[in-house]
């Protein structure tokens, strides 16, 4: 009978995808390795017990395939239960979530008439159509949901469960949760146990989130876990701080070039191996300096080629959406009836892409810019995506040119990266060029504002990075990488004494700044393995999310930043009633059309407004905000502030 259940709720005895140690080609339809994958085959094949391996390769090198390999590898040896890959966002979580589910269909790792599961972890998992087509029908319907190897069982679908599952891909606080003291936190440590656990982007954190990681990598590797933490531009720090964490002595001899694989094992002295890069991916990328002012982006872009895919990445929202209405209006694309972009008058199609869309609409605009921009797009129309962040981190997104405002020099090389990824004929430029805004200046410009990309941005790292691209025309990856991101962040560069003064001051912020995260991380984690029997927490407990009374309380943070609210926007012709309790659909439809704002003059008036009643019965929905709209589509207690379908939410 219990046998019986536990197959019920999919808890089936556990089976692997191949048998043996499959090679590269038996998991990749005879696709020969590149040499970084075979480097990573080879030093997990001469482990003796589970280890943490950092693996430092360019964008574009095939990171992911390498640890997909892995953890059948180590699997075999180590008898691990499963993958769990965490991303740095939900937008990188769902385009991972959709290579691993075709990676887990392919036909050679089918198991007869087992099933794996495969669980999407973040917030919205919900609205990815890809994981709700995997989900089993509600009851009375037609089952037809065997008839295909990867499912999403229900049982772990439920927010806590769903680390049990054999296979998961999210964010990374889904696993950062595990070593915060939330109620219940064992459970997700429990399932993250005895498991291949693949970290992407690690560089991509603050001081506090790190602190968070390097944490959770020990925890990881004490329950028996082998932990791939992957990155294209890893400044040295985080090495040191990681070999210190686990007790890994540093070599004497100095370290490996790049790009190359580290591997930690507590109590031996670490290991480093170079490999080659793929030669085929070697760019040299143009570097051209132009304006911070709009203005003369926008000229770039008019005086370009009439085809091919062209970037334009920006640090902030307001100016993403400036930039988007400086081309001329056109016919409004959409997607499922959501506006999507628009097509001009020549026939470019021009995307906007960032975090101030409802739910739905991120959603449709993710899906289009991955078809438009990913690798099995044509290369003859002319399309223009403007996007912010998100756009650097992990999304399989080619282009032909780039924009990019300022940005610290690992995430202005993660931009490149996406520069000529894929192996393309008839590009409609004879080399990638990367055009960069704040360097045509003689000085570096006042990152405040109206810029403001000191919000966004260390001004000191800035600055650093201003002074070393002011001295060069052109960047080569990857053989730059490496030499530049240590530059800028292990080193004072040389300026006048003006601008040194300036970089002093920021650095010495920073730094601050750094030291307080460090201390919050502290306070906030569970005590680290050796001294978790003895002493249980080395913070504070907090309130369980889940929990009806947690409203308002303190829980656990993965992240820090600024006090944000979820909004759900609701306009004037449609009827509402904030008392009335929501039926499980119309709940479904506000969630779809939510979205988290973070301006505070906006988060502290709807802090003075009252919660709906009726929606304190919704998980998804007990703290969210009424969002009333008038009919030109502004908040109705502030004109200023209007939800425009084209440009998101905007703050006139």
């Amino acid at each position: 009978m219990a046998e019986g259940a536990l197959d019920a709720l999919g808890w089936r005895a556990r089976k692997p995808l191949l048998p043996g140690r499959p090679s590269f080609a038996d998991l990749f339809a005879g696709k020969a390795p590149r040499p970084l994958q075979q480097a990573l085959a080879e030093e997990v094949e001469k482990l003796d017990q589970p280890a943490v391996i950092l693996v430092e390769a360019p964008m574009g090198e095939g990171k992911t395939e390498a640890a997909w390999q892995a953890h059948m590898l180590a699997r075999a040896k180590f008898g691990h239960r499963g993958l769990y890959v965490a991303l740095p966002s939900q937008a990188t979580g769902n385009a991972m979530f959709t290579r691993v589910k075709e990676f887990l269909q392919a036909p050679g790792l089918e198991r007869g008439k087992a099933r794996i599961d495969l669980q999407l972890l973040h917030a919205q998992a919900f609205l990815n159509r890809e994981f709700q087509s995997l989900r089993p029908p509600p009851p009375g319907a037609d089952d037809d949901s065997g008839s295909g190897p990867v499912v999403a069982a229900a049982w772990f679908s439920q927010r806590k469960r769903a680390l049990l599952s054999e296979y998961g891909v999210g964010t990374v606080d889904q696993a950062l949760l595990a070593i915060l003291p939330a109620k219940h936190h064992f459970v997700r440590l429990w399932g993250l146990a005895n498991r291949v656990v693949a970290l992407d982007e690690v560089h991509a954190y603050d001081a506090y989130t790190s602190q968070l990681l390097l944490h959770l990598v020990h925890w990881l590797y004490s329950l028996g876990s082998t932990v791939l933490l992957l990155s294209a531009t890893m400044h040295p720090a985080f090495r040191r701080d990681l070999a210190k964490r686990l007790d890994a002595p540093w070599p004497e001899a100095g370290e490996a070039a790049y790009p190359r694989l580290t591997i930690f094992q507590p109590g031996r002295p670490l290991r480093q191996r170079n490999f080659a890069a793929n030669p085929d991916l070697r760019r040299v990328i143009r570097l051209e300096r132009v304006e911070a002012d709009l203005g003369r982006v926008y000229e770039k872009f008019a005086a370009s080629s009439t085809e091919g895919a062209a970037l334009a990445l920006v640090n902030t929202v307001d100016r993403a959406q400036a930039l988007y209405n400086l081309f001329p209006p056109g016919e409004l694309l959409r997607l499922r009836n959501q506006v999507v972009g628009k097509r001009l008058a020549d026939g470019t199609r021009v995307y906007l892409f960032h975090a101030r869309f409802p739910a739905d609409q991120r959603q449709a605009r993710e899906e289009r810019l991955l078809e438009e921009f990913g690798k099995k797009a044509e290369n003859s129309s002319r399309r223009i995506l403007i996007a912010t962040q998100a756009a650097e981190q992990s999304l399989d997104l080619d282009f032909d040119v780039m924009f990019s405002d300022l940005a610290p020099i690992d995430l202005l090389l993660q931009r490149a990266g996406r520069l000529w990824r894929f192996q393309r004929a008839g590009r409609p430029y004879p080399a990638p060029a990367l055009w960069t805004s704040g360097l045509a200046e003689a000085e570096p410009p006042d990152f405040g504002g109206p810029l403001w990309w000191r919000a966004v941005y260390y001004e000191s790292l800035l600055l650093s990075t201003w002074r070393l691209l002011r001295q060069r025309s052109e960047i080569v990856l990857p053989d730059d990488i490496d030499r530049l991101v240590a530059e800028v962040y292990e080193n004072e560069p040389a300026m006048s004494d003006d601008l040194l003064k300036r970089y002093e001051e920021a650095k010495d912020k920073h730094d601050g700044e750094n030291y307080a995260h460090w201390n919050l991380s502290a306070a906030a984690m569970i005590a680290s393995p050796d001294a978790f029997l003895a002493n249980a927490a080395s913070g504070a407990w907090f309130e369980d999310e889940d929990a009806p009374w947690a409203r308002g309380k303190k829980i656990a943070p993965t992240r820090l930043g600024e006090e944000s609210a979820v909004i759900v926007p609701i306009e004037e012709k449609e009827p509402f009633d904030p008392n009335r309790e929501l039926e499980p659909e119309q709940a479904r439809a506000f969630v779809l059309r939510s979205l988290r704002v973070s301006r505070q003059s906006l988060v502290a008036e709807l802090r003075k407004t009252s919660l709906p009643p009726g929606w304190r019965t919704s998980p998804f929905l007990r703290d969210a905000y009424a969002f009333r709209l008038d009919a030109n589509r502004a908040w109705i207690k502030n004109a200023a502030i209007v939800l425009d379908e084209e440009l998101g939410l905007r703050y006139n």
